[in-house]
């Protein structure tokens, strides 16, 4: 008989991360603060965006942290700057501290400045080194590498030592610029870009830029480009999210130069391949037992990923049986249900081997969703809360509190909610700007991925009300995670 248990988690992308030693943006050594918080709530994992190295010109479209240019190099914006080496002039240093309270004091990340300062202290630091490069090597870069895999693997352990688990996000394109094309432009197919057909998200659909892949290559070698790539993801996570694991059935391929993506079509043509090509390549590529599974994580047991997939939108009828079959877990958002003809699903109705969630990046939080439309909220708040009462204006914090309360008693194996939906269980605390707290608008081409948290992680630990009262949601639905103390 299968044991069954239930765990609880947070969702918050690296670069939103606020603290009093970082600068302008969220770094590897701040997710050790934001486990210290986890602790102290009673949650297990702290799931992340890509952390990849997107960078091209350093302007607000490196922002966008899916489109990397390798798949095996860190972000180096996400350094500590000061672990990596002081500045030697003091007219530098003294102008360093000035831009560093600059960018802290703004309400979002400003990508691009926060780039040019970071490389600007960087390069000075890796000058003042006089480091010796490898033959052939670009010094400056392996500098900048060596020190993000220090830094993350510092942030890991320490999450270790504390029993958290850390998630990361499998982006399922790559930039058609980066060293993974180049280098294995057999792979790829470069006349072709990636996307996803209209939907009620966007009526033209989703471009994303990203070439399409050769697959038949691809299967020639043993999907090896694959099995690297989740050989990485090894180093520094126990569970990962497949993004758009549709992909690995079947593709919106769409021809270079089209004016949107409704020019597009699926790849393969033919549905009778999407299951037997999705199933062969999700099996192979991440190790996965032909049998259904009930994955039990601790960090890093047997360098076994716990793999999850994001299944939403127009999700092909085969995705949901292979998913099961190989003991992927999907993923569960109540207000988009897979049941069709239904506003909302009910969490305790989930399947066990899922993810239940609030919402995800490419959407709003509770709170703006609440906003957008008066009518569905209303019939939210009378069908999901039971309430015979008008609905409140605004997502009050007792509202918040509810449907935290409700995902926290869904049938799924984990819930993994967006920090801000967290947070917005405080009225004190939460911030007023509602509608600046999404993450990502998938309709808007040009949108700038520059959610910084209001408030910072040294604040959200002392939060003593908050903290205590999610503790007591965790617990009380059987989420709670005991382990070391801080």
């Amino acid at each position: 008989m299968t044991n069954y248990k239930y765990n609880a988690g947070v969702a918050v992308p690296l670069f939103s991360l606020r603290s009093e030693d970082s600068c302008g943006i969220g770094e590897f050594l701040d997710l050790k603060k934001l486990a210290d918080w986890c602790v102290a709530t009673g949650l297990k994992m702290i799931q992340i965006l890509p952390i990849n190295d997107t960078t091209t010109d350093g302007g607000w479209g490196d922002s966008y942290p899916y489109k990397s240019i390798s798949t095996k190099a860190l972000h180096p914006i996400y350094l500590n700057l000061e672990r990596v080496g002081k500045l030697k002039d003091k007219k530098d240093q003294k102008h360093f501290e000035e831009l560093k309270k600059e960018l802290n004091a703004k309400e979002y990340v400003d990508y691009p400045e926060v780039f040019k300062v970071k490389m600007w202290y960087l390069r000075r630091v890796f000058d003042s080194m006089n480091v010796q490069p490898a033959a052939e090597c670009d010094g400056f870069y392996e500098f900048l590498q060596k020190n993000c895999e220090k830094q993350l693997t510092e942030a890991v352990d320490y999450l270790h030592s504390k029993g958290i688990m850390l998630k990361g996000d499998l982006p399922i394109g790559v930039n058609r610029e980066s060293g993974d094309v180049k280098q294995n432009l057999h792979l790829f197919n470069l006349d072709m870009e990636t996307g996803a057909p209209p939907d009620g998200f966007a009526p033209q659909g989703q471009n994303w830029g990203f070439p399409t892949y050769n697959w038949a290559a691809m299967e020639a070698d043993g999907f090896q480009w694959w099995k690297d790539r989740v050989k990485w993801f090894k180093q520094y996570f126990d569970a990962l999210r497949i993004d758009h694991i549709l992909g690995f059935f079947r593709i919106w391929e769409i021809p270079k130069g089209s004016p949107d993506a409704s020019y597009g079509h699926y790849s393969p043509e033919d549905p009778k391949l999407w299951e037997i090509e999705g199933r062969k390549r999700l099996q192979t590529i991440f190790d996965l037992p032909n049998v259904e599974t009930f994955p039990e994580m601790s960090p890093q047991t047997d360098k076994q990923l716990l793999i999850c997939g994001e299944d939403l939108g127009m999700v092909a009828p085969c995705v949901p049986g292979v998913m099961r079959e190989l003991g992927i877990l999907s993923l569960e958002v109540q207000r988009m249900p897979k049941q069709s003809g239904r506003p909302f699903s009910d969490p305790r109705t989930n399947p066990y081997l899922s993810v239940d969630t609030t919402g995800t990046h490419d959407m709003p939080t509770i709170r703006g969703w609440w906003e957008q439309d008066r009518e569905l909220s209303a019939r939210f708040y009378h069908e999901m809360l039971h309430r015979t009462d008008n609905p409140p204006y605004f997502c009050e914090p007792w509202v918040c509190e509810e449907i935290v309360e409700q995902h926290l008693n869904s049938s799924s194996q984990w819930v993994i909610m967006p920090i801000q939906d967290y947070i917005a269980m405080d009225g004190d605390f939460r911030w007023d700007n509602t509608h600046g707290e999404q993450i990502n608008d998938p309709a808007d081409p040009h949108w700038k991925w520059k959610y910084r948290m209001h408030q910072s992680v040294e604040s959200l630990l002392a939060n003593e009300k908050l903290n205590k009262k999610l503790k007591e949601l965790v617990k009380r639905y059987g989420r709670h995670f005991e382990r070391n103390e801080v």
